[in-house]
């Protein structure tokens, strides 16, 4: 059984950093230079976005986290707290596909949170986490180097070689998809018994709550939105689902190996799901919607956002 428990705590050491670098490599390959240049122009857009996503959503809900700490197991609040620090999560692009969102006003606005939380993650989460030991540089040098790095490199290849870069962009999904089922299949399974009491306890709830809080949020900022956003709901999926990769790996390599780690991953995972779990209906709801108003052709593959629209 321990050894069991060391191969599934390998596997997890391994499939966190691979889903970052491949999820990244595979959005800087899709993001093309202009998606940054366009969103920068529009600074309406960008204050709202980034209003919701870094005061909004982590002051508001790290308050509730606070509030409802007797609720929740021994930190499992602290892992609250990372994932809701963390914004640009490179799912939102396949989540705007669904939902039928312009592939720009998803990546051009993700691409801006995702360097803001490289900026925000290793000054605030210190400062929040005060009884959990979290290296500030540690986390500057592990968010350079393991996201923003690959997007760089993602976007340098696609602007060299443009002919490549969709086949490229597929394998590194490719890689992000496998990568991702073995990150939550070996942190769930190496920490079963922890995951079975959270179920059965309210912190469920609480990860429901957090998720609406951020979607209302998101919404309200897309109202708030500049010309450049066309559907108003878009930032609305972008700030709820938060970036797990970057919370995985701050929980992971920026808490130095506290204690409580296994308790932190658990629930940025279990946050993670539940968001999953209630943002993928959503999109499929509201791209259906949205097809059918545009007189588009409806096929499975048209609704999960892998093929493009046919008129009739």
């Amino acid at each position: 059984m321990h050894t069991i428990e060391s191969l599934l705590g390998l596997l997890i050491n391994v499939s966190v950093p691979a889903f970052a670098i491949a999820s990244m490599l595979s959005m800087g390959l899709r993001t093309p230079l202009r998606a940054f240049r366009n969103q920068l122009r529009d600074r309406r857009t960008v204050f709202a976005v980034l209003g919701a996503n870094f005061v909004v959503v982590p002051a508001v809900g790290t308050l509730l986290v606070w509030l409802l700490n007797g609720m929740l197991p021994h930190e499992t609040g602290e892992g609250f707290v990372i994932a809701l620090c963390a914004a640009g999560a490179p799912f939102v692009l396949q989540l705007g596909a669904m939902a039928r969102i312009p592939y720009g006003e998803t990546a051009g606005p993700m691409a801006v949170l995702l360097l803001g939380s490289i900026l925000f993650m290793p000054l605030v989460v210190p400062f929040l986490l005060q009884d959990v030991s979290v290296h500030g540089w540690s986390v500057a040098q592990l968010l350079l180097g393991t996201m923003l790095s690959p997007m760089i490199a993602g976007i340098v290849i696609a602007a060299v070689w443009p002919g490549r870069a969709d086949r490229f962009a597929r394998i590194a999904g490719s890689v992000a998809a496998v990568s991702a089922v073995l990150m939550f299949l070996s942190g769930f399974g190496a920490n079963t018994g922890l995951v079975l009491s959270l179920v059965l306890s309210p912190v469920l709830l609480v990860a429901a709550g957090l998720v609406a809080l951020a979607f209302v949020a998101g919404r309200f900022a897309g109202d708030l939105a500049g010309d450049t956003l066309t559907v108003p709901d878009g930032p609305a999926i972008l700030t709820s689902q938060r970036n797990i990769a970057a919370a995985l790996l701050v929980a992971r390599t920026g808490t130095g190996g506290a204690d409580g780690d296994g308790s932190i991953v658990i629930a940025i995972l279990l946050l993670s799901a539940v968001g999953f779990v209630m943002l993928v209906p959503y999109a499929l709801g509201s791209g259906l919607l949205r097809r059918r108003r545009a007189g588009e052709k409806i096929s499975l593959g048209v609704l999960l956002g892998v093929v493009g629209p046919k008129s009739d």
